[in-house]
């Protein structure tokens, strides 16, 4: 890799070290973890290149996550030093899109992803359409993935499992709704722990649908699709409101 394609501003970098609060029990990051990563960098970047938390809010408009998909050669270590790299690739309809990487010590790339942001207004809690907003949107013609985050379609079947859950002041961030690596770490506790210790993942794709609010009572339902994939629905029960799908590929 040659670090000096990844210029600041167009792209922002993290040099981080694993922590012991951040992996699973085969000491691998778990993949919350690594969703809270693509948070905080995207929000630091956003920042520095002036549509950010700050910039928005003067506005009353912000982000939020609408898909990710991420695919996995290998997850990271405990104590393993890693590079993160993210950069924004333009607009796509209502899409804001940005990509993250990561590398090894050997400048190895490990992990890539493609993201979907939509920016809401905070009144009514509804898209705004990015090119009426005249901020500093930079476009990068690099490409993390093949394919950007996509719609995942509605499951049919019966569940293989379910979990239930009441939402709690814990689960929210500064935008007042459920924080998207809660909702991962949900999908990722239906599975079993012997599933988890068998399996490694190869590719984890998200659509968030809709708002996760205090108290609401939830259903997390795994479905199976084959021997190497799976879904995890997450709707709320009271009006069988589906916040999020979340698909699983294994190795």
């Amino acid at each position: 890799m040659d670090s000096n394609i990844f210029e600041s501003p167009a792209f922002h970098s993290h040099e981080i070290t694993i922590h012991s609060y951040e992996i699973d029990f085969k000491s691998r990051l778990n993949i919350f973890s690594l969703f809270n990563y693509f948070q905080e960098i995207a929000w630091e970047h956003a920042g520095i290149l002036h549509f950010g938390l700050e910039d928005l809010s003067k506005r009353n408009l912000f982000w939020v996550l609408s898909r990710v998909r991420v695919e996995i050669d290998r997850l990271p270590l405990w104590n393993e030093k890693i590079k993160l790299v993210t950069y924004p690739r333009g607009i796509d309809g209502l899409f804001a899109l940005r990509d993250y990487e990561i590398y090894d010590s050997n400048d190895n790339r490990i992990i890539s992803a493609s993201s979907s942001w939509l920016i809401l207004n905070a009144q009514n809690r509804r898209p705004v359409r990015l090119t009426d907003l005249d901020l500093p949107f930079l476009i990068n013609e690099r490409k993390a993935l093949a394919i950007n985050a996509s719609k995942i379609d509605a499951v049919v079947g019966s569940p293989i499992n379910t979990d239930s859950l009441t939402v709690k002041p814990s689960d929210f961030d500064v935008n007042y709704h459920v924080n998207n690596s809660r909702y991962i770490e949900w999908a990722y506790n239906t599975f079993s722990f012997e599933h988890h210790n068998n399996k490694e993942l190869k590719i984890v794709e998200v659509n968030f649908l809709a708002e996760g609010k205090e108290n609401n009572y939830l259903n997390i339902e795994l479905f199976k699709l084959s021997e190497k994939e799976n879904i995890v629905v997450i709707k709320r029960i009271e009006d069988k409101k589906e916040l999020c799908r979340v698909y699983f590929e294994w190795k």
